[in-house]
């Protein structure tokens, strides 16, 4: 059976091929945690993504990050994705998975259209944000083959996911929005102020002094439903309980975006299952949800994505996944040796 099943129709993407466009992503899996980080003051070369390859000349700080982004989408979807080099694989797979988030969306969020962005370290990347304009389709493509993936950050265990809500809470027009969602996919805490400078040299937001990113938070949950997709950072486990630096970063998200809208998720290729099943519960199409997935996804595949919507505040999400969710620290384990 493929990836979207027997009747999947390719749509607009007909024609396209995604393995040479894949291909321009391989390697981008940077440093792992035993490996050490680039020092901060000598960032690492950050190369950029196009459909011949690498190149970073005409990518500035500047095109990166619009002054504005708007949409007359009635329902706007922003994903931001951490660009560092602890997120590993996530970065590519998204972009491998993209026909089925463009083709597959619309059956959860009528009329949308989709931002990405992607997010570094202020304290030392070059690019410590990213924004791209909404669309659709394959301009969705074009979007991506304009992000710098830079592979830093500096093992401070925090990265500026603070200016992507800075942004998108100041400097994004959604006239027509009714039901917009906003999808962060990190693994690392957040500072718990937004910097002055940062804001405006990184996100052109001008604020008079520096600010709690809970309040910013509480601003950006005004504007979006918020959710979290979130990797394990470093061995933070034991078993299936979150311990350590781990366990702090996800009470630090819990508390920014509520307990049940953090995914925990460990397995890239399921990326974007897992941004479906977050519209569902968003929309109410749960139902719908596993329906489609399960005729989509092999019956392993389908357990690890109800495994990691455990959190999601959805009880009945627990049968499906045969697990008690006693704790919203339980975590998915890996599945292996399954379909991709």
């Amino acid at each position: 059976m493929s990836e979207m099943g027997e009747s999947y129709d390719p749509g607009p993407w007909k024609g396209f091929n995604f393995k040479s466009a894949r291909a321009t992503y391989d390697g981008t899996a940077g440093r792992g945690y035993g490996t050490p980080s680039t020092p901060k003051s000598t960032p690492a070369p950050s190369p950029a993504y196009s459909k011949s390859g690498y190149t970073s000349k005409t990518k500035t700080l500047e095109n990166l990050v619009p002054d504005r982004v708007s949409t007359e989408a009635r329902s706007p979807l922003v994903i931001v994705v951490d660009g560092t080099g602890s997120m590993g694989e996530f970065p590519e797979v998204i972009f491998k998975k993209l026909p089925l988030l463009d083709l597959g969306i619309e059956d959860y969020l009528e009329d949308c259209e989709i931002s990405f962005a992607m997010i570094g370290d202020a304290a030392g990347d070059k690019y410590a944000l990213q924004v791209q304009n909404f669309t659709k389709g394959k301009g969705l493509v074009d979007s991506l083959n304009k992000l710098v993936i830079e592979k830093g950050g500096g093992g401070n265990e925090c990265e500026s996911y603070d200016l992507a809500a800075a942004y998108y809470t100041r400097n994004c027009d959604m006239p027509k929005a009714t039901k917009p969602v906003l999808i962060y996919v990190s693994d690392e805490g957040i500072y718990s102020t937004l910097n002055k400078d940062w804001a405006k040299d990184h996100a052109k937001v001008d604020i008079e002094k520096a600010i709690k990113t809970k309040e910013l938070f509480d601003e950006l949950k005004s504007k979006f439903s918020v959710y979290c997709i979130r990797k394990h950072y470093g061995g933070g486990v034991d078993g299936e309980q979150m311990t350590g630096s781990n366990l702090a970063i996800h009470k630090q998200w819990q508390e920014y975006v509520g307990a049940d809208r953090i995914a925990i998720l460990n397995d890239p290729n399921r990326i974007v299952d897992v941004i479906f099943g977050l519209v569902a519960h968003e929309t109410g199409k749960k139902e719908f949800f596993e329906e489609e997935i399960n005729f989509r996804q092999t019956p392993e595949q389908v357990a690890e994505v109800m495994k990691s919507m455990l959190t999601v505040g959805r009880e009945d999400y627990k049968s499906k996944a045969n697990r008690t969710g006693k704790s919203v620290i339980l975590l998915p384990k890996s599945t292996t040796g399954v379909r991709r």
